[in-house]
């Protein structure tokens, strides 16, 4: 069983309580610097950029919030069937792998989801950019460049921080959790049913554009997958027939699927 069921909206979470999760790494990967060193550059860098953690903590300059919803699911195949009430509400779709190393399972996120009798799917979304265009020109009007980049690539940070945060407290880091747009579900259209079923927008002020990205940029949403056995994979290449079947399953076009799926062959 899940933590909850519905919906959990946290509205206003503490930015201290998820600059310990940054990381780092990925951050200096942001700027072009080898993250596999730690050179006086990265050095410089941190200690920049950590004033500024300071500054937009003390200043209030961004506001942190996040919507996770738990919800029944059965599994049909490589969908699950989203249920309130035994009553179906939803649909996700995932895609599967058609080639892996000899000995290897072709995966599916659907996979870490009981076939046989009903399950759970968690759901989030999460943003640390709402304040930042605001914070972003005054630091441009300032000619301040580098410190509106640097809030912009912290913000980004922060977002994973957040989501990461979310998966230690709701589920203690169990499992797995992965997003539209992602190596193992590549979909982007996916975000709509999650949209749906979260209401980002009306709950959080996160908005989904027409073109499937979030606004603001600084966000992520996606599932969470508590099956001991879950773990991260990488897509691949599909066929043709595997798209086909996709787009009969989602109820859109082969040519409108074709747009948002880079991973046809």
């Amino acid at each position: 069983m899940p933590p909850f069921l519905g919906l959990k909206v946290f509205s206003d979470v503490d930015l201290n309580s998820i600059i310990p999760l940054i990381n780092w790494k990925m951050y200096f990967a942001a700027w072009d610097l080898r993250p596999s060193q730690y050179t006086e550059v990265h050095k410089n860098l941190e200690s920049d950029s950590r004033a500024l953690l300071k500054e937009i903590v003390d200043k209030k300059m961004l506001r942190v919030a996040a919507v996770v919803g738990f919800f029944e699911v059965q599994r049909i195949e490589d969908s699950l069937s989203v249920l309130n009430e035994n009553k179906e509400i939803a649909k996700l779709h995932f895609l599967r792998q058609q080639m892996a190393a000899e000995g290897e399972p072709l995966l599916c996120m659907a996979d870490f989801f009981n076939p046989r009798e009903k399950d759970f799917i968690g759901l989030f979304a999460a943003t640390t950019g709402l304040g930042v265009n605001e914070a972003e020109q005054k630091f441009m009007k300032n000619n301040d460049d580098y410190s509106a980049i640097m809030l912009g690539l912290l913000a980004d940070r922060l977002a994973e921080a957040l989501s990461e945060k979310l998966h230690r407290d709701i589920l203690s880091g169990t499992g797995i959790r992965a997003a539209p747009g992602y190596p193992a579900s590549p979909d982007h259209t996916e975000k709509a049913t999650i949209w749906r079923l979260l209401e980002p927008e009306k709950n959080i002020g996160l908005k989904l554009t027409e073109n499937y990205a979030m606004n603001p940029v600084a966000s992520e949403c996606g599932y969470f997958a508590a099956h001991p056995k879950s773990r991260y994979f990488k897509l691949g290449k599909i066929g043709e027939d595997q798209l086909a079947d996709y787009a009969l399953r989602k109820g859109m076009s082969v040519e409108e699927l074709r747009k948002w799926i880079a991973c046809v062959s």
